[in-house]
């Protein structure tokens, strides 16, 4: 029965099921800007992987719920194009336009 459990969480634990929504790895910033009419924030990585089934590999776009936010957002993804400072991004489970990655918040990381 041990085993069992063991093997069924591990299974869970494995599954893109758990994989949800996390924060990716470290990530380098190759280039960023904001799409015309949509004003998406667009971001190129380098350093990463397929987060989502079905998106671009290192194809980002960071979707925020007030201007406040995306600016913020903005801000802190060119200071670390500048700085060459790595990101980690909080990946959804889908894909936003494009087939990109969809990432709704991000982190500087030493």
């Amino acid at each position: 029965m041990k085993r069992s459990i063991c093997l069924l969480t591990s299974l869970l634990l494995t599954s893109g099921i758990c994989r949800a929504a996390a924060w990716t790895g470290e990530l380098t910033v190759a280039s960023a800007f904001t799409e015309g009419k949509s004003d998406f924030v667009v971001l190129y990585t380098s350093d990463g992987s397929s987060y989502t089934a079905g998106c671009s590999v290192n194809n980002w776009i960071f979707t925020a719920d007030t201007e406040t936010r995306r600016n913020r957002a903005y801000a802190t993804i060119m200071a670390a194009l500048v700085s060459g400072q790595k990101i980690k991004l909080w990946v959804t489970d889908s894909c936003a336009a494009w087939q990109y990655h969809e990432a709704t918040s991000v982190m500087l990381v030493k």
